[in-house]
């Protein structure tokens, strides 16, 4: 019992000092951001093609260290029970609409189709907004950069019972049978994901996860390797008065 006392100490203790190193990494980081900004906007002055370029590349990268960061603090409120959520009677649909309109440039630069179908009339939910649309550009960022030439990402919304579900299914390089019981976990990323996409951390599905059971929500997938995957979740309806 001691050995299992100091363990979970530890582990708390981890938790923390990734919450401290991540809130001071936040500040400079999005200074770094605005500096970028107002030099790729010209107004300090112009710059030259290249410089331009060379910009535009420490920005982007900048903004992907901004994306960890997020993503380590909300690991580290998730182990300690401290994910903080802002409820408010919300539109799934036009979440939806919005992360979908947001990815069209990148479906159309990956030459993959994009399409979001809405069945029937879909109610306002009680849920945190920006959580959930974090947890719809996890997927359907995914859903295209593990997509094949001229593959498709097809995004449906619908009401199912008592809740209401989201599907997006694409034609990617799909999940190894060996993987699939690891997808939900943090730091999960399969061999055929790093060789397509060599950046990332693998906590985007492990977050996504904690986001909508915290919602009173679940979600699953169903996958085949080589031939794509079908990303689900479901949301409760808003409860009558």
């Amino acid at each position: 019992m001691k050995y299992l006392y100091k363990k979970k100490s530890t582990e708390y203790k981890l938790a923390e000092v990734i919450s401290i190193v991540s809130h001071q990494l936040k500040t400079p980081l999005a200074v770094i951001k605005g500096y970028l900004e107002v030099l790729i906007s010209e107004d300090l002055g112009k710059i030259n093609p290249k410089q331009k370029e060379y910009l535009k590349n420490a920005l982007e990268n900048t903004q992907r260290m901004i994306g960890l960061v997020k993503d380590l603090l909300d690991v580290s409120q998730i182990e300690e029970n401290k994910l903080e959520f802002k409820t408010r009677p919300s539109s799934l649909e036009e979440i939806i609409k919005e992360t979908a309109k947001e990815f069209s440039y990148l479906s159309r630069a990956k030459n993959c189709t994009l399409s979001f179908k809405v069945l029937g009339k879909i109610p306002l939910l009680d849920i945190d907004p920006l959580k959930i649309k974090q947890v719809v550009t996890n997927i359907i960022s995914n859903a295209i950069e593990y997509n094949k030439r001229r593959g498709s990402v097809e995004i449906t919304l619908k009401r199912k019972g008592n809740n209401v579900l989201f599907s997006c299914k694409d034609t990617g390089v799909g999940v190894p049978r060996s993987d699939r019981k690891r997808v939900f976990t943090k730091f999960y990323r399969s061999e055929t994901a790093i060789a397509l996409t060599p950046s990332g951390l693998g906590l985007g599905l492990f977050i996504s996860k904690a986001i909508i059971e915290k919602s009173g929500g679940r979600i699953w997938f169903e996958s085949e390797e080589g031939k794509g995957s079908k990303f689900c979740f479901t949301l409760p309806l808003r409860k009558p008065f």
